[in-house]
């Protein structure tokens, strides 16, 4: 009977902890063992709000939008390189077209426009490569025809 009432005791305490963390998991998102998403920041554009997911490392990068099968009208991501060059991208695994902003700093400094996915069985070696024209440090990619909604052109500033 002691015993029983031990582990009850134990499995009690374990319980409440867990609601304690799930209830507070804002505070303890950077624990090993509690599940990260994806990091979503609001940033600015001419005028615009837009939420973006941050692709700040080279996992994060390599993967990019490629399992998602569309974006919300005012989303999109935002690949950030600890270095400005002339970073390339594909559109590998993509099912939906693309505008690409590329940007120095906090400047925008190109735009590619409807950049369309791969052909079903496409051949990945058979992969258009784009690439800007200037070095960059940032890219931010969305839904096609968003550059043209919210009439982003070279100049604009990325408020982050």
């Amino acid at each position: 009977m002691k015993k029983f009432l031990i582990q009850t005791i134990l499995l009690l305490v374990v319980i409440g902890v867990g609601i304690y963390f799930y209830r507070t998991s804002g505070q303890y998102s950077n624990l090993p063992f509690v599940p990260q998403g994806p990091a979503i920041e609001q940033i600015q554009i001419n005028g615009s709000t837009l939420s973006v997911e941050i692709a700040d490392t080279q996992s994060k990068r390599a993967k990019g939008l490629g399992e998602k099968t569309s974006l919300a009208s005012d989303s999109g991501m935002l690949f950030i390189f600890p270095e400005a060059s002339r970073h390339s991208f594909w559109m590998k695994g993509i099912s939906f077209p693309l505008d690409f902003i590329w940007i120095r700093g906090d400047k925008v400094v190109g735009i590619l426009q409807n950049v369309p996915p791969p052909a079903v069985g496409q051949d990945d070696s058979s992969l258009p490569i784009y690439q800007p024209g200037v070095d960059v440090d940032k890219v931010l990619e969305v839904n096609t025809g968003t550059i043209q909604r919210l009439n982003i052109k070279v100049g604009d500033i990325l408020i982050q």
